[in-house]
């Protein structure tokens, strides 16, 4: 049962940062509610003020620029993003992982913008996010600033953003010749969250970038030195980084030995679906 608070729908993000201001630190931004309501219901946050940003114009944009760089208002659904049949095809980690991204009822209210404002160490869009040099655009009443998302996760469920402040996009650069690609392990076939992730982006003058989840206390991007153009040449090399990266631990969905031993794994699936797509397929 959810506890008692007062709903407020902004129709603005000027509307929604003043019922921020005026509420803090007793409210809560709602968008797909599929984190909050459960939180709600199970006591682990109990907001006096919901501030819900649905029909913010600004929030719901979704398209793709003319330089190839996408655009993701905040409150743009997984299930929306899949359905963008423009997508550069550099971004296919992307792609992946919305599409493995809990169940389709769920992805139907799932935002983009709380998935990552939740700030799991599991999120699935971290890391295709992380690999494609995402950054996070949020406003305040003092204005409004963008920063990387490796910048944007600070640790288990904590951001940088300031309590009076609201991600408006996510915004990732054009990726140009990139190749990229998401591989995810989970407890049982369904929807469950990872146990591990691994998002692989190669190419776009940045070499090679790999983006891990669930083995840290938030998403890592993990970058391999060199202007590699070539995968094989760079498995071991990655394959250390990110082992030299990670700081797993035990909890109820895996050890932290298992997930040491599915980076290595993952890593290399990633690497192979990277390659694949090189040469057309995938």
């Amino acid at each position: 049962m959810l506890p008692r608070f007062q709903y407020h729908k902004a129709e603005t993000i000027e509307q929604a940062l003043d019922l921020l201001a005026r509420n803090s630190p007793d409210a809560r931004i709602l968008a797909g509610g599929t984190d909050l309501i459960v939180g709600m219901k199970e006591g682990d946050c109990t907001p006096k003020h919901v501030v819900d940003v649905k029909a913010i114009p600004e929030l719901r944009r979704l398209e793709v620029g003319a330089d190839g760089g996408l655009a993701i208002g905040a409150c743009v659904t997984v299930n929306e993003l899949l359905e963008l049949e423009d997508m550069p095809p550099g971004m296919a980690a992307l792609r992946d992982a919305a599409s493995v991204l809990a169940t389709h009822q769920l992805r139907n209210r799932a935002t983009v913008g709380g998935n990552i404002a939740n700030a799991s160490p599991a999120c699935d869009l971290g890391p295709p996010l992380l690999v494609l040099g995402a950054a996070v655009s949020a406003a305040s009443p003092s204005g409004r600033r963008t920063v990387s998302l490796g910048e944007f996760f600070t640790g288990v469920k904590r951001t940088c953003l300031g309590v009076d402040e609201v991600i408006t996009a996510v915004d990732v650069p054009p990726p140009g010749d990139t190749v990229s690609a998401f591989v995810k392990r989970r407890r049982t076939r369904g929807h469950d969250l990872a146990t591990v992730s691994v998002a692989a982006a190669l190419g776009g003058g940045r070499g090679l970038r790999l983006g891990l989840g669930a083995v840290a206390e938030r998403p890592l991007l993990v970058e391999v030195a060199g202007d590699v153009g070539d995968v094989e040449a760079v498995r071991g090399a990655a394959v250390r980084a990110a082992l030299a990266a990670v700081a797993p631990i035990d909890d109820v969905r895996a050890g932290a030995e298992y997930r040491r031993s599915m980076v290595e794994l993952l890593v290399g699936e990633a690497l192979d679906l990277v390659a694949e797509r090189m040469r057309g397929g995938g």
